[in-house]
């Protein structure tokens, strides 16, 4: 599991380091020379012929796994990249160098990895702990509203996990204080499960209806992550998981932050495509046991539609 650490970025220490970043990045730092590889910004970047096109700039820069890569982005990028990094000779240094709330949070901590198929997020990818990941506050504020409610989304996720994070939240503490607190919590659950088979489940909280409703209705992760947290946690209630008063408080918390876009057949039948699946039944990480629930897509649409 490779080290997080809080520092300024400056681009000029990795002249002798491959660089990857999208075009808004590159321009809005003026990170530009030969040893810098541009990815389409956002999801698109999240493809096998984008991975490809990265590997074959590898081999033209003759990289070894002796050399670094530096992935400056969100986690888009981060995931494509990191991806790339683990199967390029077998895996290649990589240190992560998140820009948005949402990649400082969650997707640069932990060795997960993924491109998209077929319209299916994540569903190709790789566990890859070998690389650190650089933490400059200083990009935060170039991140629009809408970036910041979305990491805002994977926060809310850690506050109902945490108790720890969820009092740095109430107590006013500066964002800092918060992004790390969340990181030291994702960290210790990594160490402990670093393959998903156990307590790491947990941080799939709202991932199951979230991912579906990022694909159909294109809104940003953390802010379907948000809405899945609300289905997810009214979902529990119903399984007797969690109280009304534990139901209340947290869905009313979700609904004041973040728009709640109504739930559909639509949205449940893309749920089939989450790669927690079992023999046929929808997994969801629900938010007060790390063990998965497994339900019928029949009794997912019972429980929650009608």
């Amino acid at each position: 599991m490779g080290d997080v650490y809080f520092d300024n970025f400056v681009f000029s220490r990795y002249k002798h380091a491959l660089v990857v970043t999208d075009p808004y990045i590159a321009e809005l730092y003026g990170i530009a020379g030969d040893n810098v590889f541009l990815l389409p910004r956002g999801e698109q970047a999240k493809s096998f012929d984008n991975v490809a096109a990265l590997c074959r700039w590898f081999l033209s820069k003759q990289l070894t796994p002796a050399g670094l890569v530096v992935a400056v982005g969100g986690g888009s990028v981060g995931d494509t990249v990191g991806f790339a990094c683990s199967i390029f000779k077998r895996g290649i240094r990589l240190l992560h160098v998140p820009t948005t709330l949402i990649a400082m949070v969650d997707s640069a901590i932990g060795g997960k990895t993924a491109i998209d198929l077929d319209g299916v997020k994540n569903a190709v990818g790789s566990y890859f702990f070998n690389f650190d990941t650089l933490i400059d506050p200083d990009f935060l504020h170039t991140l629009d509203e809408e970036q910041l409610k979305s990491g805002a989304g994977e926060i809310l996720k850690y506050r109902m996990l945490n108790k720890e994070i969820d009092n740095c939240v109430t107590n006013g503490e500066n964002l800092q204080s918060v992004i790390a607190a969340c990181v030291r919590f994702k960290q210790e659950i990594c160490a402990e499960d670093p393959y998903c088979r156990g307590k790491r489940n947990a941080l799939n909280f709202g991932h199951t209806i979230g991912h579906a409703m990022e694909l159909a209705l294109g809104l940003y992760h953390g802010c379907a992550v948000a809405n899945g947290i609300y289905y997810e946690t009214k979902l529990a209630a119903s399984l007797g998981l969690c109280s009304k008063q534990y139901t209340s408080t947290w869905c009313g918390e979700t609904e004041k932050s973040f728009s709640i876009s109504p739930l559909t057949e639509k949205i449940l039948d893309l749920t089939l495509q989450d790669k927690k699946n079992k023999e046929g039944s929808v997994a969801f990480a629900l938010p007060t046991t790390f063990d998965l629930t497994y339900l019928p897509l029949d009794s997912l649409k019972e429980l929650l539609l009608y």
